[in-house]
């Protein structure tokens, strides 16, 4: 019996440290990409960690992981080409992947194929927005959409821009609300909007977006 109970509390403690390290461990990624706001240092962490070996599942996982750090580093097409590398990915990490490909194909003018997999996609985000986890980048996903149809929110994005959980999410906001009124030909509020993108989304593909309008 002692050795069952001392087994056990060996296993909890194995198990424990398990998870205390994953979570060391995404907090540090976060930091690169979120707080220091260096999306190809984010990449190039992601790079070490599947150059070693792990089971194919962390290997999804963190291929998925980088889709996030290429978004924002710019790289759309390596973000739509790594498709191969994850396929069977956990349900609870779709939507994850599919907000970064959608967005990444939007970015590089293919709106339609764009359009066509949010929709093929629509059940799940469909599922996942009722968790509050996932909810604010699904909504980003559609309020993009609704820009490239002609239908986007001043609103929504001003939303985005105030309450976005971090910077490069507020990010969007403000980038989006300067094309919408520089499409309504309002250029100092455009100007404004954009120079904000450029404060939030610094390091990332939405600054260089903002320098060019």
């Amino acid at each position: 019996m002692e050795f069952v109970i001392l087994f056990m509390l060996v296993l909890l403690a194995t198990i424990f440290l398990k998870m205390k390290s994953q979570v060391n461990q995404i907090n540090i990624l976060n930091k690169f990409l979120y707080i220091d706001k260096k999306p190809e240092k984010y990449i190039s962490k992601m790079d070490d960690m599947l150059s070693k070996k792990q089971s194919p599942k962390n290997v999804i996982i963190n291929n998925i992981q980088k889709t996030t750090g290429l978004l924002y580093a710019g790289r759309f097409e390596e973000v739509i080409y790594i498709t191969n590398e994850i396929n069977k990915m956990p349900k609870d990490w779709e939507p994850i992947y599919y907000q970064n490909l959608i967005l990444s194909l939007f970015f590089t003018g293919e709106t339609k194929k764009a359009e066509e997999i949010l929709e093929k996609e629509k059940p799940l985000f469909e599922e996942f927005i009722k968790n509050s986890y996932y909810k604010e980048f699904i909504d980003i996903v559609h309020g993009v959409a609704d820009f490239y149809k002609g239908i986007g929110s001043i609103d929504y994005f001003a939303e985005l821009a105030e309450t976005g959980a971090n910077d490069y999410r507020k990010s969007f906001g403000y980038y989006f609300l300067g094309k919408i009124y520089k499409l309504e030909n309002n250029m100092s509020t455009a100007k404004e909007n954009f120079n904000n993108a450029m404060e939030y989304g610094k390091g990332s593909f939405i600054e260089e977006f903002a320098k060019s309008e």
